[in-house]
């Protein structure tokens, strides 16, 4: 038995915006540490840590619903490669370099 036959999309979409949240909690978390400006007692690398447990979580909800498909995957790499070309040339206008 696997975890998609127990818990339907609806709750594997829960829980996917739970873990989801849960990564940008930890995101930040490492932000304060490295900033260092709002303390935590967290170490960068306890954060770090955290930031991969959650990567882990959200990575395993995207594969239970099917995201990590080989025709999902090839849609997504096609999707990063625009968003990632628009974000570095909105920085490189920014910074004058266009």
């Amino acid at each position: 038995m696997n975890i998609k036959e127990i818990l339907d999309k609806t709750e594997l979409l829960a829980q996917l915006a739970e873990e989801s949240a849960e990564l940008s909690q930890a995101a930040l978390k490492l932000r304060r540490a490295i900033m260092g400006i709002n303390p935590t007692p967290k170490t960068i690398a306890n954060c770090e840590v955290s930031l991969d447990e959650e990567i882990a979580d959200v990575e395993l909800c995207l594969n239970e619903l099917g995201f990590h498909s080989e025709d999902h995957l090839f849609i997504q790499s096609e999707i990063m490669a625009a968003k990632q070309k628009r974000w570095l040339t909105r920085l490189l206008e920014r910074h004058g370099e266009v």
